[in-house]
């Protein structure tokens, strides 16, 4: 793939965090504004853009073995990834900011950003976009379990029940029915559904940018767990990725539009989840918001290099 197109791609999709910011900044935005956006990224937007990303996505039996082998690697992947990341701050003193850089070391931005990147570097296949929405159901039942005990560390934070109960997962399991039957959605009713749907990216980046804007350089720049996350997150667990996805393929035969999908996700950012369970159960939420915010800075130039790999799946 190109490096330059895949490059503005992506700087494309970063900029949109200038009006966030630009708009704190001057004090034009109040400080818990993002909060309020995040409330409507998590409970509107992105439900829509699960449910627009299957609405009238043809449907043949054949796909359900890739769909199989996404979940299955979306598990066992991030499961290794998280392990791998418990082993480089094993010994770092500071429990919070530990679990805090544990978490965004494998936890990616896969529903903002993830199906939007896929939709725009891959306009014309939307097998991509489909093995993106079903990896999401692995992602928020991981996130919920285990991207919950990473913050925690306490076994008891952990409610099962929430594996299903998010906005995200809802819309998919509302969505599958009418997916797996062929069912047409009108137009009339396609259409808000969309609109809504393609508001998650903006108003991600947007967030981001507020969130850039309240962020102390130090903190930022000057947290040596934050750079390590980010390696882990942009580097390590693509490339990892990458190289237990071809070793199965050459021993079982693995659609290569599978690894594709896979690897592409393994290279987004942080996700805000690492942060909102910060948030959510008193952890570091200055070294989470610096991970995500870093390693969204950094895969302006991670994601186009790494792309440059698919010529060899």
């Amino acid at each position: 793939m190109n490096f330059l197109s895949t490059f503005i791609t992506v700087l494309i999709i970063v900029v949109l965090a200038v009006p966030g910011y630009a708009l704190r900044r001057t004090g034009l935005l109040h400080e818990k504004a993002s909060g309020a956006l995040a409330v409507l990224l998590l409970y509107v937007s992105q439900p829509f853009l699960m449910m627009s990303s299957l609405f009238n996505k043809p449907f043949d039996a054949s796909m359900l073995a890739n769909f199989g082998w996404i979940i299955l690697f979306a598990v066992v992947l991030q499961l290794l990834v998280y392990l791998f990341a418990c082993l480089v701050f094993v010994k770092d003193g500071d429990l919070a900011a530990k679990r805090a850089a544990t978490a965004s070391s494998y936890l990616g931005n896969v529903g903002f950003m993830g199906i939007p990147v896929m939709q725009m570097l891959f306009p014309d296949n939307t097998d991509l976009v489909l093995y993106t929405v079903i990896y999401n159901i692995a992602f928020n039942a991981m996130a919920w379990t285990l991207g919950v005990f990473a913050v925690t560390g306490d076994r008891r934070s952990v409610k099962p029940y929430k594996i299903f109960l998010n906005p995200p997962t809802i819309a998919v399991i509302v969505a599958l029915p009418f997916f797996f039957c062929n069912v047409n959605i009108p137009e009339q009713v396609m259409t808000p559904i969309s609109y809504l749907g393609e508001m998650t990216l903006p108003l991600s980046m947007v967030i981001l940018g507020i969130r850039l804007a309240d962020m102390r350089l130090p903190a930022l720049f000057g947290n040596w767990r934050v750079y390590a996350a980010s390696a882990i997150k942009l580097i390590f667990f693509p490339l990892f990725s990458l190289g237990v996805l071809l070793l199965v393929r050459s021993l079982f035969p693995l659609d290569r539009f599978v690894v594709i999908a896979l690897f592409i996700i393994a290279a987004m950012p942080t996700a805000s989840s690492a942060l909102n369970f910060a948030e959510m159960y008193e952890g570091d939420k200055e070294t989470a918001a610096a991970s995500t915010l870093m390693s969204t800075l950094l895969c302006i130039l991670t994601i186009p290099v790494l792309m440059l790999l698919l010529e060899v799946i």
